[in-house]
């Protein structure tokens, strides 16, 4: 026995796809609703109808006041006008039935039967006594009737057997006229006539299946918006459910890039101590393995850390002016030696023109554009170059590597997109390095564009503005200028809850002459310190028993002294703790924080203090 499930799946595989032919309550209170819809414009059209009547009656009238007998010309109007008072009672009485929307297709056969004698009065017009006498009144009273008939195809289509009872008599009419006029063309005449009225009811049928689809697809837009509207409730839950499951996989992410990142800066820290060391050459050796894979482990917490910046607003363009051979300079010593090791030409074309732009942003730019193009390119080279355009400067870089597909080359600018790394191998790099281009350039308001052909290579260009060869560069774009060495003998407070941590900065801080005081909270710090202030705070932004390197940072600086410089280190790249930091007037460094850069700011911070 079959269940009802399969009866309904096969009633509905088995209906036609037809208005009329209804598959279930659905279908047939929407068929109803069509129905209510064009019969009602159908009657709606009454007075257009009614209107249109009067115009070509008084028409015809004048036109045939002097062929036709007063009497028979005045009872042929009467009659017309009768029957089209006739149907504008119809009207009435529709518009005050009680089941004009539930018998709207009865009320549809009323109408239809009601024109039909108000067709068949305009068709005797062309059997009116006297018209034969002159061919030109005989032909106006055929375009007033012709007009009549295109005048009902516009408003009777809405319900096709209306269009047939108004349009067939008035055509047969004229058919009949001219079969009996003795001319040697009637039964041309009569094939035109017929062609005339397939050409009408063809047209009107178009327009009803255009009016009915119209129709039906309001309602089934209604439909749609009140199923919608019945779904905003548990949409809103689904929303809510899904925007808390990604708080938490934000949380868990921020914690998961804290965790890692506090291992690896420990890490970097002993491994920079041991390279700092003497030991035996082969030692050595495993000891620098060791560091550029922390470097390479480094570069791609930077990659995210650089997104993470530029979200979170961190980062404030310097525009200078300045000669773009220091930038290029730089591209060229930086990129030279791993262009040579995979065998390609890299060119740089110096040159002194000034630019008007932040010039370690725009490094940043072309180092990313230019190690992507060398990671990319197997054979040919890739050049650095700058023209002038339009009256700005256009920074390029081109390369002879595989190219990027065209429906390809708006995703290569999304984050973690790779297009020739599909198994992910991390010495391909993460795929944010043009994500960072894209929104560097955003942040310079730099367009950027790209061109590219597969197989060919591809072409970045950069718009710079130019600039003033008479503002010198004074902004320190590399720092690996040597500065003298300051921190022997400085004091420098490390506060961090990782044992491993305070270890490995303690080591490296040593290493350099410093006094390193290293404790896990505030309170410990200001203990061993005796009272004397240190010269420079380190403090982690995460802290055991709720607290934080902001509190610390405040805790020694209320005991010790206001302006003790410090800096809050974090493994946690969230927009909100950047933000935080920023808001308490104190800069953040992420973990792992290379031992170089850490150097560099010590000594840059004793240096101005010095001065």
């Amino acid at each position: 026995m079959r269940n009802a499930s399969q009866s309904a799946k096969e009633t509905v595989g088995s209906a036609p796809e037809n208005v009329q032919a209804p598959t279930n309550g659905v279908d047939v209170a929407l068929r109803t609703r069509v129905d209510n819809d064009r019969i009602s414009v159908l009657y709606r059209t009454n007075l257009t109808g009614t209107l249109l009547t009067m115009g070509m009656l008084a028409l015809i009238v004048v036109a045939a006041w002097k062929e036709v007998a007063t009497e028979i010309l005045l009872g042929w109007a009467a009659m017309v006008v009768g029957l089209r008072v006739a149907v504008d009672v119809l009207g009435y009485f529709y518009r005050n039935a009680p089941d004009c929307n539930t018998n709207a297709r009865r009320w549809g056969w009323f109408y239809s039967w009601a024109v039909l004698p108000s067709a068949l009065a305009w068709g005797a017009a062309i059997f009116l006594p006297g018209l034969d006498n002159n061919v030109w009144t005989q032909t106006f009273v055929l375009m007033c009737l012709t007009c009549r008939m295109a005048a009902s195809m516009l408003t009777h289509a809405y319900f096709p057997p209306a269009l047939y009872t108004s349009t067939t008599p008035l055509l047969g009419a004229l058919a009949l006229r001219y079969l009996t006029n003795g001319s040697d063309t009637k039964i041309l005449s009569i094939v035109i006539w017929l062609i005339v009225l397939a050409y009408i009811l063809s047209v009107g049928h178009r327009q009803a299946r255009l009016v009915i689809s119209s129709i039906k697809l309001r309602y089934e837009n209604e439909q749609l918006i009140r199923e919608l509207q019945q779904t905003n409730i548990a949409e809103a839950e689904a929303r809510n459910k899904a925007e808390q499951a990604s708080l938490a996989k934000s949380r868990f992410f921020a914690a998961a890039n804290h965790d890692l990142r506090q291992p690896l800066h420990a890490l970097g820290l002993f491994a920079t101590t041991l390279r700092n060391s003497i030991m035996e050459a082969g030692k050595r050796q495993l000891v620098e393995q060791i560091q550029h894979s922390i470097e390479s482990l480094e570069s791609l917490f930077d990659d995210l850390l650089d997104i993470s910046r530029l979200d979170a607003g961190q980062i404030k363009p310097r525009m200078e002016h300045f000669k773009a051979s220091i930038v290029f300079d730089r591209i060229r010593t930086t990129y030279m030696p791993a262009a040579s090791e995979k065998g390609l030409r890299l060119r740089v074309h110096r040159t002194e023109v000034m630019l008007f732009c932040d010039p370690s942003l725009l490094f940043r730019i072309l180092s990313n554009l230019v190690s992507n193009a060398i990671r990319y390119t197997e054979q040919g080279g890739v050049v650095v170059g700058l023209r002038r355009r339009n009256g700005k400067m256009s920074v390029e870089v081109w390369d002879s590597g595989i190219g990027i597909p065209r429906d390809q080359q708006d995703k290569v600018f999304e984050e973690f997109y790779q297009l020739h790394n599909p198994e992910r191998d991390r010495r391909k790099g993460l795929g944010l390095g043009l994500s960072t281009v894209k929104r560097v350039a955003t942040l310079l308001e730099c367009p950027l564009t790209l061109q590219s052909r597969p197989g060919k290579g591809s072409m970045f260009a950069l718009e710079v503005e130019q600039g003033l060869e008479a503002q010198p560069y004074t902004h320190i774009l590399t720092a690996e200028i040597a500065v003298p060495d300051l921190l022997a003998n400085r004091t420098i407070v490390v506060v961090d809850d990782e044992a491993s941590v305070r270890l490995g900065m303690q080591s490296l801080l040593e290493s350099w002459g410093c006094r390193c005081v290293a404790t896990p909270g505030a309170a410990e710090a200001i203990d061993a310190l005796h009272n004397t202030a240190p010269d420079f705070i380190i403090a982690d932004f995460r802290l055991g028993d709720n607290k934080n390197g902001i509190e610390a940072v405040r805790a020694l600086r209320a005991a010790l002294g206001d302006n003790i410089p410090a800096v809050v280190l974090s493994g946690d790249t969230a927009v909100e703790r950047l933000r935080e930091v920023s808001a308490a007037g104190l800069t953040m460094l992420h973990k792992p924080l290379k031992a170089v850069r850490l150097r560099a700011l010590l000594n840059h911070e004793f240096a101005r203090k010095k001065h």
